[in-house]
């Protein structure tokens, strides 16, 4: 009997098809699940490199960032919690080839952007009315934003007032010595005339003084003027949103322009004159040297010559024509360069409450992150890769989580010790030392006050009458000064009234942020006679505390100055329980990528290479 193999030897190779089909597909489903526990094992081994956060940064800012030592101690790391995974002994053999950090933000990145999304995450949780609709958040962008503007109104009006009033000064020093001139040289007429020789000798010696001096304040005058033209040229309402800020630094623009234009014609009138002192400085020496050769002379008739000669040196002398320059009001004028000299003056210690200790605290600022080169990088938009709302909420954010963690003159952290007491004045003034930190922020919100006091009063037609009196009496000189001086005194008023509105917030009171009729204290003959100073007011409970005028002016000022300054603070502070923190070593996010050898349980190949990229962030 013949056997026959054409069944068994294609049921054989059908079987190896079928075989291969399966282990093929199981191969594939093998490789796609390979795939799946290397991402869930990558994602893993982040987390874990994540979750060494720093418990002092959390435990006292509550904010994560990962504190570590090196990018390779961060490969390290990461490497043996995806090795945990890759050694099991499961289908999906495989072992780590290579671990790249491809990229890393750290909280000095880009300005801070960091330490504002951190900030920004966990008050999300704190407040959370900052993430719901963001109209309440806009409405106090927009009040700070009018603020901001006035604060600029405020601080080009006070400028260029200064510039007006110093040019006055300077141009009525020139016609104080032209007059001088001219009333030196009758007298010395009439010396010459009556041949006394030494009441000529007296008027000559104040005379030449005069001439020699006559250049020097001709070039004082242009200083001030070039100073004012400069002055001006910087000031520019187009920066300014709010309509009646713009309106007002336009007009004082347009006066400036005007008393430019004025002092102009009365320098080339008094370069006119210096030529005529030179001339007349020679006539006064050759004068002077014949009244020496007629004192030496012993005959009588000689003397008689001299004498001729020495009036007709006199008399070819000529005359310099002067204007009036004289305030109307003397004690007025005087008043006011009395009020400029106190607000030129420190004031910390006549608006801190009387027996007040200021803290001596200080520190060094070598080597902080505000000093150091992560500042020099490429500046970013602060609206880059968000929506106008996200991004002043973000800031809000940070606004408000900034007097909830960092101590003030009248909020002070006796629970953790602080390298600096005054933490909010640190932020906007930068300095090294508790007081001077406490007297550029004083001084800032005094400003500020300012600012918002001016406003009160160019809405005041009275009290702007009353500021217009007054630069009537006291201007001299140059006609269009008078509106100048006008919007300068406003500005005195306001800062007047700012001294007693700082008064009362650093008593612990509040003042409203808009000023009415009815809470504004001082008067123009009071600031005038500087009574205004003895005045005390009562504690209002509308309006907002020093705190809060700080954190608008920290909302005020450059994010990225504001940013670095809080990574000083927080680098100091944390250092005095690890005294090797730093905040260029605190990185938000990571992203890394990870090369792996995997092998194939069915198929007799060489191991192939798998790359996984992953990313830990908080």
């Amino acid at each position: 009997m013949r056997y026959r193999g054409e069944i068994t030897v294609f049921l054989s190779l059908t079987l190896i098809c079928v075989l291969s089909l399966v282990l093929g597909l199981v191969e594939s489903a093998r490789t796609a699940g390979a795939r799946l526990y290397l991402r869930m094992a990558s994602d893993s081994a982040v987390s874990s490199v994540m979750s060494y956060y720093n418990r002092n940064l959390w435990d006292r800012y509550q904010l994560l960032f990962l504190e570590y030592e090196s990018e390779a101690a961060i490969k390290e790391t990461f490497g043996r919690y995806l090795d945990f995974y890759l050694e099991q002994a499961n289908m999906y053999p495989a072992r780590r080839k290579n671990v790249t950090l491809s990229g890393m933000s750290r909280m000095v990145d880009e300005n801070g952007r960091w330490l504002e999304e951190e900030i920004a995450a966990y008050m999300k949780y704190r407040l959370p009315e900052l993430a719901v609709s963001g109209s309440g958040v806009l409405k106090e962008a927009e009040q700070v934003k009018k603020a901001g503007d006035f604060h600029t109104l405020y601080d080009s009006c006070c400028g260029s007032g200064r510039s007006v009033r110093r040019l006055e000064k300077a141009g009525q020093a020139v016609e104080k010595s032209l007059k001088t001139i001219e009333e030196t040289r009758e007298k010395l007429c009439d010396a010459a005339d009556d041949e006394r020789a030494a009441a000529f000798k007296r008027h000559a010696a104040v005379l030449k003084r005069e001439l020699k001096g006559f250049p020097g304040l001709v070039k004082q005058f242009q200083k001030e003027l070039e100073r004012l033209e400069t002055e001006n040229k910087k000031m520019d309402s187009g920066q300014l949103e709010d309509e009646t800020a713009s309106g007002t630094l336009g007009q004082e623009i347009s006066t400036c322009n005007e008393v430019v234009k004025s002092a102009k014609e009365r320098l080339e009138g008094y370069r006119q004159n210096e030529t005529q002192t030179e001339r007349n400085l020679e006539l006064l020496e050759e004068a002077c040297g014949l009244l020496d050769m007629e004192s030496d002379a012993e005959d009588e008739e000689e003397e008689e010559t001299e004498w001729e000669q020495i009036s007709q040196c006199v008399e070819e002398m000529e005359n310099l024509e002067s204007v009036a320059s004289g305030p109307k009001d003397k004690k007025k004028a005087a008043a006011l360069d009395r009020l400029e000299e106190l607000f030129d003056k420190e004031l910390l210690d006549i608006l801190l409450p009387a027996g007040t200790a200021i803290s001596q605290n200080a520190v060094s600022l070598k080597g902080i992150p505000s000093a150091s080169k992560y500042q020099n990088d490429t500046e970013s938009s602060d609206t880059e890769g968000t929506g106008l709302l996200e991004a002043a909420s973000r800031q809000m954010a940070v606004n408000a989580y900034v007097p909830l963690y960092f101590s003030s003159f009248l909020k002070e952290n006796e629970s953790e010790p602080s390298a600096l007491r005054y933490e909010m004045e640190y932020l906007l003034a930068g300095k090294k030392s508790d007081r001077e930190n406490l007297k550029d922020a004083v001084n800032q919100v005094l400003t500020l006050r300012g600012a918002m006091n001016l406003l009160f009063l160019l809405n005041s037609p009275d009290k702007k009458a009353e500021a217009d009196a007054l630069a009537a009496a006291v201007a001299v000189g140059i006609v269009p000064a008078q509106m100048a001086l006008s919007f300068f005194i406003l500005t005195l008023w306001a800062f007047g009234e700012a001294v007693l509105d700082v008064k009362m917030l650093l008593a612990g009171g509040k003042i409203p942020f808009w000023k009415t009729e009815g809470t504004w204290k001082t008067c123009l003959s009071g600031l005038l006679d500087q009574s205004f100073l003895k005045e005390t007011g009562e504690c209002s409970g509308d309006g907002r505390t020093y705190t809060e005028y700080l954190s608008c002016l920290i909302f005020l000022m450059d994010r990225k100055t504001r940013n670095f300054r809080m990574m000083d603070l927080i680098q100091w502070n944390i250092r005095t329980k690890q005294a090797d923190f730093s905040v260029a070593n605190c990185a938000y996010q990571i992203e890394i990528e990870a090369e792996v050898l995997q092998k194939h349980m069915f198929f007799q190949k060489e191991e192939y290479k798998g790359t996984v990229y992953v990313a830990g962030s908080y």
